[in-house]
């Protein structure tokens, strides 16, 4: 489909300037001139614009062919792509694919996404193997990821939210809640003492034993795998960092 950058730049005009190009310092519609590192220069008040400014494309070396490459990869992988899958996919280096997916990611989460509501369940869990001899539960000494997944009527999950924190105090997870879910919505929580704050600002809670977790350490691809089945599938095969704080 895209045989050459020019083919994927006409691609990107046609895109951003579905009407024809109108520039954007003076406001005028012209028939611009294309100049080289992808910028198009108004022929009437001479300002220059880069095609992939403000875009997931800006500022990078790799070509645009494989960046609409590796987007259609991306986009019909039935069950996500790994920084890895990719790598061996296009040919292309580790570090390169790791950072492609981490620009689609954030241009795939929607700016006006709106809170989750009505029954969703809260709970953390903890990232890394497991250790001998040390502390187990919310005092050890591991990274603390706290979930918030959308139970919908009768069987299944929607939406879900994720944050890295610093511990599963209230202070940590309270701001989460806020942040993520709607005011009106119950909230499923263990009996954890974290949680009692949030009657509070307005929510109901139910306290019951089973929770995501099962209060158990999971391995980051566990997590990532845990997650695909119970929330909806937003983020199995796509969590390639071992560092939760990628989750923030």
């Amino acid at each position: 489909m895209f045989p050459d950058d020019e083919s994927c730049l006409n691609y990107l005009i046609d895109i951003r300037w579905p009407t024809g190009y109108r520039c954007p310092a003076c406001n005028q519609a012209s028939t611009p001139w294309h100049e080289s590192r992808n910028r198009l220069a108004c022929p009437r008040c001479r300002h220059k614009v880069t095609v992939t400014a403000d875009t997931i494309f800006e500022k990078t070396r790799t070509p645009l062919t494989t960046w609409l490459e590796a987007a259609w990869h991306v986009t019909t992988a039935k069950n996500g792509l790994s920084a890895k899958t990719l790598e061996r996919t296009i040919g292309i280096s580790y570090h390169v694919a790791w950072m492609m997916l981490q620009r689609f990611r954030v241009a795939m989460v929607s700016s006006e996404r709106t809170k989750l509501s009505g029954t969703v369940e809260v709970d953390e869990t903890f990232l890394g193997g497991e250790e001998h001899g040390g502390k187990r539960g919310r005092g050890a000494d591991k990274d603390i990821v706290v979930i918030a997944v959308e139970l919908n009527e009768g069987k299944g999950f929607g939406r879900t939210r994720m944050r890295h924190i610093p511990d599963a105090s209230g202070a940590s997870l309270l701001p989460f809640i806020r942040d993520s879910i709607s005011p009106d919505a119950t909230l499923i929580t263990d009996a954890w003492k974290g949680y009692n704050q949030v009657g509070e600002d307005g929510y109901t809670r139910e306290i019951k034993k089973a929770s995501i977790s099962r209060r158990i350490s999971l391995s980051f691809t566990s997590l990532g795998s845990g997650l695909c089945k119970r929330g909806g599938r937003q983020y199995g095969g796509s969590l390639m960092s071992p560092k939760a704080s990628r989750l923030r």
